[in-house]
């Protein structure tokens, strides 16, 4: 580590410490709101005697978590179930994500619909929400980006929400599309049920297939003292494994502390800290050489090229070995971007094999090695007229080192400070049928990113590697991790921003049977960003600018007969632009693209029936977003449209049902002016002949001129991500015998056919997957077997950035694990 990287640091640590000692750190605190001037109508005993009886009947069937016992605040300012909520959303409890194997956020395409996942490298990081990279927040506040540089912890999550659309006004300003939230575990078992009264907590083993192992441990300790009631939770996890793919070796350790402690007198102190840190997670697109015959009958065309030559013999290509002109042979140059025929050729062991979908693209160059901290703090107090302060702090880090070894390296090192004070308070217009609830405050985030990147020099050529033959001098490039290698970073942009915003919250309930709810938020924004790397083509020299924007949306909900409730949404959001570590280019700096509009039409059902039995949620939308190129920050506009439906049945006290699906269609609005790679069946070209070099567009809406394809004209279909994606399980749980019980969970999950964006391109049949689990609850012990993929589907899923068309990650096959779980 340098003098200069111990120096940022610790001057972070000592910010961290300034701000957790002016915010005692996690909570809520709710009291009921009475106006002494209006009369409160008690239930009768038989009403309440009714009340009692059905939400008993609904919690001794629920025995897989699916609904949604309390309402919180959490994610849209103000206290309401997601069933009152005029928006698209999907609660994910912790019971759930055990039940159905839930351990990734790929995996979450499950339990809700829209959040099919395109491969970023392999690597389950973001999640994809209606067709577009969606944000991560934890306890509320957005984390720093992660597209595929870590694998996103979900094991320390005591409950997940994932909301489509945009963000509400209280987590900031954000794109529409969607967000994934985290709620860490606490010592908190619920509003109704306060804290935990003995110290409890569990020890987790779990083996699998292709040596995994995973081990995890959380305790709760309670801590009462006076008129205050609390407690301490902390959970470990510590995972070192294989993995499906060779050469692929994924590890990580992750320690989780939650405080939260409440008064007598209303007040509510509560924080905690994540730790996480990984090594191993590396990026691969997968197979190269995409054919539709390598599709469809696993033919895959081998061979090297022998024009480039490892002269000094360290086992890979220095920058000065490289072709003066590098690998990258674009063909809309007509010419003057040609590479030699000598360079991109297969010249030795031409001909075709068979590929295991195991095989894919990796090296033991290849390396990620990510470290993140997570911290928290909220200060609440609650006001005998049932009014809340909050007070909440939020520091999120990432450094990240990285290297892929077709020519990709990366260095990320950022961070992010947010403050955040709200009040809530609600108003009932005395004599009418009108209350309405307020959420009213400030916020100011900062945002630090240094962004290192290289991969403008020319080097980069997925298909030179034979990956049956494995990774050779000749395919395998240097980077800037290596002394004496003769690269330097393209990319070393360090940018800055600010965003002050104030924010207001109205939800209005009228007879309870329609509910309004409006939110605004207005903020100021300034950065400043500055490129000094060696080849960025970007905007020389610092650049600086400041804005401010205006978002707000509208939603109405009505309460109808038989549990039906019709909603309809409209939002306009602002966002900004920023790349892979939060950092903002210079150029769309310069350019005034670094804020981007967006906006959604969101019309939808939500139903609850036969007293709380059956649940769902219908809805259609139209979004129109931005995207940013990350190979020369351009800006280009999408529309996303779809319908989506989740159900959720409580069949009888031991069978339950889910169903998530989707309909969408996303599409780039005119020219997508994103640099791209193409495969040489795209110009007519003999494979042989390119493989050895990387065949680009820096427009790709410009290859029209040479396909001859006025599809390229128009809008752009983004193939990459399917048309339908279904999802049907059914849980069965026994009932209580002396011994314990028993479960067991079997799901199908259908994707429709993927494919790439050139002109007919090659095409990704549509699947089932059918997984399986079955578990014994022995008092102290519960043993659970699941398995991923029963019947060892073959399938296929395509890369979701600028090698869409080029390279696609074959699915895993079948995988199993037990997991052995003791209690105390």
């Amino acid at each position: 580590m340098s003098k200069q990287h111990y120096l940022d640091t610790t001057s972070r640590l000592a910010l961290v410490v300034m701000v957790a000692a002016l915010i005692v750190p996690v909570g809520t605190h709710a009291q009921e709101v009475v106006d002494d001037d209006v009369p409160v109508i008690e239930p009768s005993p038989a009403e309440t005697s009714a009340q009692v009886k059905e939400m008993t009947v609904v919690s001794e069937r629920d025995k897989a978590g699916l609904l949604e016992q309390q309402p919180s605040d959490l994610l849209f300012g103000m206290k309401k179930p997601l069933l009152e909520t005029p928006r698209s959303a999907t609660f994910v409890s912790e019971e759930t994500l055990s039940t159905y194997g839930v351990t990734t956020v790929d995996d979450l395409a499950a339990v809700s619909p829209g959040t099919f996942t395109s491969s970023f490298y392999g690597v389950e990081g973001a999640l994809n929400v209606r067709g577009l990279l969606a944000e991560t927040y934890f306890h509320g506040f957005k984390r720093i980006e992660n597209r595929g540089t870590y694998q996103t912890p979900l094991g320390a999550t005591s409950r997940i929400d994932i909301l489509r659309g945009p963000p509400t006004a209280n987590f900031g300003p954000g794109k529409v599309g969607g967000l994934l939230n985290l709620e860490p575990k606490t010592a908190k078992i619920s509003e109704e049920a306060g804290y935990m009264t003995d110290v409890s907590g569990q020890v987790t083993g779990t083996l699998g297939s292709y040596d995994k192992k995973n081990g995890s441990f959380e305790t709760g300790i309670p801590l009462n003292f006076g008129n205050t009631a609390g407690g301490v939770f902390v959970y470990g996890e510590i995972e070192d494994s294989e993995s499906y793919y060779r050469g692929i070796k994924p590890e990580h350790q992750l320690l989780q502390t939650t405080a939260q402690f409440e008064t007598m007198n209303g007040w509510t102190y509560g924080g905690g800290a994540m730790y996480y840190q990984s090594e191993g997670y590396v990026q691969t697109p997968g197979w190269n050489r995409v054919t539709q015959d390598l599709i469809d009958n696993g033919t895959y065309i081998t061979g090297t090229n022998s024009g480039l030559i490892d002269a000094n013999g360290n086992g890979y290509i220095d920058r000065g070995e490289l072709p003066p002109g590098g690998l990258t042979h674009a063909p809309e140059c007509f010419g003057g971007c040609d590479v030699p025929l000598v360079y991109r050729q297969l010249d030795t062991g031409v001909g075709t094999t068979k590929l295991s979908s195991r095989d894919v693209y990796t090296s033991p160059f290849d390396f990620s090695d990510t470290t993140t901290l997570t911290l928290y703090g909220d200060l609440i107090k609650a006001f005998d007229d049932g009014s809340e302060l909050k007070i909440q702090a939020f520091y999120d880090s990432l450094d990240n080192e990285r290297f892929v070894s077709y020519g990709f390296p990366a260095d990320y090192d950022s961070y992010t400070v947010e403050g955040r004070v709200s009040y809530n308070f609600d108003v009932k217009v005395p004599d009418s049928p009108l209350t309405a609830a307020f959420n009213v405050g400030v916020s100011h985030r900062y945002y630090d990113a240094q962004k290192k990147e290289s991969f403008n020099y020319g080097g980069i050529a997925l298909d030179r590697r034979d990956i049956a033959n494995g990774p050779t001098p000749t395919d395998t490039l240097g980077s800037p991790f290596l002394p004496g290698s003769g690269y330097t970073w393209d990319y070393n942009n360090k940018s800055t921003w600010h965003d002050t915003g104030l924010f207001a919250m109205a939800d209005f309930d009228v007879a309870d049977k329609l509910l309004v709810t409006l939110t605004g938020r207005y903020d100021w924004y300034s950065v400043d960003s500055e490129d000094t790397g060696s080849l960025c083509f970007c905007t020389p020299g610092p650049q600086s600018d400041t804005d401010s924007a205006f978002t707000y949306s509208a939603m109405a909900l009505y309460k109808g007969p038989y549990g039906i409730r019709p909603y309809i949404t409209y939002a306009e959001t602002t966002a900004i632009e920023f790349g892979q570590a939060g950092d903002v280019s210079p150029t769309t700096v310069a350019n005034g693209d670094w804020l981007s509009d967006g906006d959604l039409v969101e019309a939808g059902i939500k139903l609850e029936a036969f007293d709380g039995v059956l649940t769902g949620a219908l809805a259609a939308y139209r979004q129109h977003r931005t995207v940013l190129d990350n190979v020369g920050g351009g800006v280009d506009e999408t529309e996303g449209q779809g319908v989506e439906l989740e159900l959720r049945y409580l069949a009888t006290e031991n069978l339950s049902f889910t169903f998530a699906g989707n309909v969408q269609k996303t599409k780039f609005l005119g020219s997508y002016d994103a640099f791209y790679y193409f495969t040489p069946a795209t110009f007519g070209y003999n494979p042989a002949d390119y493989y050895g070099a990387g065949l680009v567009g820096y427009s790709f809406s410009g290859i029209a001129a040479i396909t001859g394809d006025s599809y390229y004209a128009g809008e752009i279909e983004d193939r990459r991500i399917p048309e339908k994606v279904l999802s049907l399980f059914g849980t069965y749980t026994t009932d209580q015998y002396g011994w314990g019980h028993a479960g067991t969970t079997w799901g199908v999950r259908y994707v429709s056919e993927t494919a790439g964006l050139a002109s007919d391109p090659v095409r990704y049949p549509d699947y089932f997957l059918v997984q399986a689990s079955a578990y014994a609850d022995l008092k102290s012990w519960r043993i659970a077997l699941n398995v991923d993929n029963v019947f060892d589907e073959e399938y296929f899923t395509p890369l979701q950035d600028l090698y869409g068309d080029v390279a696609v990650l074959p699915g895993k096959g079948r995988e199993w694990r037990v997991t052995a779980t003791y209690r105390f």
